[in-house]
């Protein structure tokens, strides 16, 4: 790894945040989040490839394109919720546009593999825009429930968390394929942000995945359960508290 995709990872997180034309943004990420939430190669246990060279190439164009200059422009450019005529992370690499088809993980959901086959599950789409965003230096991370209501045959499901800047922090919003019509300001506007899936009390647990190990979390992955290697954060009190208000 140290000569292959982590020191590709870092170094073009360190270029992103010294672009001040074409990603000024970067430069105002803090230094914990920055090592957290951009500088990591990977989320969770998705195969190592050199993606981020390949999604920075195709993105820096489409942010420049878009004149994206803040952190809502350049998620909402990647996302595809730019000029659809600039393309976004979902048209720039694949030969068709990806899209969301069920139960891929843990077959399809690194994104190069998400590329190739040209779709992917919610936690395959997720992975593809936190590596995207981390490639024009924005800070993301993948956030998810390994079963609504803490009941495994409920199902489970996966999006992201970007960071905003910071005055607005975190929000949430799925991958484009797997959401369709989601903002950033507004939660309910999530299929699964109500409470119906976060009831008072709530029993629906959500973590999400970071790097650093010194918090003692574990994020736990529903397509691999006997795995604790992620490290994670409990986001389970801020979902309960915001969705069961939707």
């Amino acid at each position: 790894l140290n000569m292959g995709v982590a020191s590709v990872a870092v170094n073009m997180s360190l270029d992103a945040r010294m672009n001040t034309t074409v990603t000024p943004w970067a430069q105002f990420v803090p230094k914990d989040i920055f090592n957290n939430f951009v500088l990591p190669y990977a989320n969770l246990n998705e195969g190592r490839t050199n993606a981020r060279a390949l999604l920075a190439e195709a993105l820096l164009t489409i942010l420049q394109q878009n004149k994206a200059t803040t952190f809502d422009d350049a998620i909402s450019a990647v996302n595809g919720y730019g000029d659809a005529s600039f393309g976004s992370v979902w048209t720039a690499l694949s030969k068709q546009k990806i899209y969301f088809k069920s139960s891929q993980t843990p077959l399809i959901y690194d994104p190069m593999s998400v590329i190739a086959f040209g779709y992917a599950s919610c936690t395959g789409v997720s992975v593809m825009l936190v590596d995207a965003l981390r490639a024009v230096g924005v800070p993301a991370r993948v956030v998810g429930t390994p079963a609504w209501h803490n009941k495994t045959e409920n199902g489970n499901h996966n999006w992201i968390e970007a960071w905003r800047g910071a005055e607005k922090g975190w929000a949430f919003i799925e991958a484009k394929p797997a959401g369709q019509g989601e903002t950033l300001d507004n939660p309910c506007n999530k299929w699964f942000c109500n409470k119906d899936h976060f009831p008072v009390p709530n029993d629906t647990p959500v973590f999400a995945a970071q790097f650093d190990r010194s918090s003692g979390v574990v994020y736990p992955m529903a397509w691999d359960p006997d795995n604790e290697a992620i490290p994670g954060v409990d986001r389970t009190a801020y979902y309960a508290e915001t969705c069961s208000k939707c």
